[in-house]
């Protein structure tokens, strides 16, 4: 997933990368305990819990979503991936879309 003409539209972009199995969607419903952790130039970051587990998960919420954001998080996972192997960086799981603003 390299950052090109496909960002033109972020929404189409997510959608395909989710039906081409490229992303996970995660249900929202199933994240629990989910507390604010911090607040960036793009939106916040929360800390989570997947359904019951003690597993503790980073979430990341936008601001605003558009062409600017989404082509940001393409180089932010580019980058992840260059480094997913060291134990201090969180992996990127998927993506899930909240019912209401948190």
């Amino acid at each position: 997933m390299s950052q090109n003409n496909q960002t033109d539209n972020w929404d189409e972009w997510v959608e395909d990368a989710i039906s081409k199995k490229y992303i996970k969607h995660y249900e929202y419903k199933y994240f629990i305990n989910i507390q604010e952790i911090g607040t960036g130039s793009f939106g916040k970051v929360y800390r989570a819990n997947w359904k019951n587990s003690e597993q503790c998960l980073a979430l990341k919420s936008f601001f605003k979503l558009d062409n600017t954001t989404a082509k940001e998080l393409i180089h932010e996972l580019d980058l992840q991936r260059e480094v997913a192997f060291h134990d201090n960086i969180i992996s990127f799981c998927g993506i899930t879309i909240a019912d209401q603003g948190i």
